[in-house]
This record gives C-alpha cells, structure tokens and sequence, in this order.
C-alpha cells in the first residue's frame, strides 16, 4: 500500500495519539478503533478531502517515545496502516 498521508503514532499512557509531523492533523482515542474514529473526522475538518473520499494512511510509531532502557527488549513496537472511506 503506498501512503497518501504519514502519521506519528505514540501512547501518552492513556490514550492513542496520531498526528502530522506539522501539527496540522492531530487524532487521539483510548482504543484504536477511536484512534480511527477520530482521525477521520480530522482528516475531514482540514477541508482538503470531499466526503466519499479514500485515503491510505500510515501510522509509524514513535520509537523515541519509549525510554531508552526499555528499548533493547522491542526493537520495534508496530505500525498501522490503513486505508479509511470519508
């Protein structure tokens, strides 16, 4: 799948945060099924993408987000990619 937009993903401890490395799209949500809930009504609320619209989304996990330490054990957490219908 070839991304039209990619994200930063983190987990703050409470709750899944994606956002544009601009600051222009931001979406959190406790589940990722909220994550995507509410990324699509960002994505929406930027005015750049018609209802009906289709858009391949990457979400890359912000490896600096989890402390130094902890890292020898997941050298790599995940990514996301999906593709949402607005």
């Amino acid at each position: 799948m070839k991304a039209d937009l990619e994200l930063k993903l983190i987990h703050d401890g409470e709750q899944w945060v994606a956002s544009s490395n601009n600051g222009t799209i931001t979406a959190s949500g406790r589940s990722l099924d909220d994550l995507d809930e509410q990324l699509k009504q960002a994505l929406v609320a930027t005015g750049r993408l018609s209802p009906g619209s289709r858009i391949n989304v990457l979400m890359k996990f912000d490896f600096d987000s989890i402390p130094t330490w902890y890292r020898q054990y997941h050298s790599h957490y995940f990514n996301r990619a999906v593709t949402f219908e607005l």
